[in-house]
């Protein structure tokens, strides 16, 4: 057996310590709400759980808006006991730093019940995803690919959507690498997010709430759209503005405006990549 085979049994054996902490699985079909009435009315209530959706970064300035809108988007499905793997391909760790705790606490995703796998390629990856997938207790698979998405085809996507289908967990593919988000597999996706960093409040005495704004570009089961969102501390997003319609050039200027350096939805990742908090660590090769 190979080194990969051997960290792939070990992530099925920490999966299976999860399973059996965890309750009753969600139904799948069920939604995870974002708890800001117009996006939820976008989809049909919330974002499907077993289903596949998709986040990508705007630009390289976006990627840790777009890695924050991920995790805070986790923390909304985790129910009681349930976990959250994160699958990191190594080179999202080289360019964009590690998960820093505190910093997901704030997006209200605990670090003690993250999983966080690093895959050395996107093989594993995905192979670890699929994996994932098939374990109901957990409440979302979060899967970082890096670079190329050549692997990711119609094939590879549609065995995450299927897997995702089966057990009712919901599969978010984060996209930080701006320069290569696009692939066949992507079609796949129930929903696709584009992210940008928005500045915090001029108003604010301190660095003031994450910010970002967050483009639904793709929707299978309903309209598409544009909204300015915070993240509050009492773990739900806030409308700032009413929503931009696609066709506003002028709004659609305003709404990527470079993140404020406090804007905390930019900076989720710690390039110290601190590893306390109960951050669970598997390489796999």
């Amino acid at each position: 057996m190979g080194a990969a085979e051997e960290t792939l049994g070990a992530l099925r054996s920490a999966l299976a310590r999860i399973d059996a902490g965890a309750g009753r699985p969600p139904r799948s079909g069920s939604r995870v709400t974002l708890g800001v009435g117009p996006v939820d009315d976008a989809l049909g209530g919330g974002l499907r759980r077993g289903a596949l959706h998709a986040v990508t970064a705007a630009s390289a300035a976006a990627a840790a808006a777009a890695s924050g809108f991920a995790a805070a988007l986790a923390a909304r499905s985790i129910g009681e006991g349930r976990a959250v793997l994160w699958i990191r391909q190594d080179m999202a760790g080289c360019e964009s730093g590690e998960p820093w705790p505190p910093g997901l606490a704030e997006l209200g995703l605990d670090p003690a019940r993250i999983v966080l796998f690093r895959a050395p390629n996107m093989d594993a990856a995905l192979k670890a995803a699929e994996t994932a997938l098939g374990c109901r207790a957990l409440a979302a698979a979060l899967i970082e690919p890096y670079g190329a998405l050549r692997r990711f085809d119609l094939v590879a996507g549609r065995r995450l959507a299927l897997a995702a289908g089966r057990s009712g967990v919901m599969a978010l593919l984060l996209r930080t690498d701006s320069s290569a988000s696009t692939a066949p597999g992507l079609s796949i996706a129930e929903t696709r997010w584009r992210v940008s960093p928005l500045a915090s409040s001029s108003a604010a005495e301190d660095w003031g709430w994450p910010r970002a704004t967050v483009e639904l570009v793709r929707n299978r089961l309903g309209p598409l759209g544009r909204w300015p969102l915070e993240w509050a501390d009492d773990g739900r997003f806030r409308l700032i503005e009413p929503a931009v319609a696609f066709g506003d050039d002028a709004g659609r200027s305003a709404g990527a405006r470079s993140a404020h350096p406090g804007a905390r939805f930019a900076e989720p990742l710690d390039r110290q990549g601190a590893a306390e908090g109960g951050v669970f660590r598997r390489r796999a090769g």
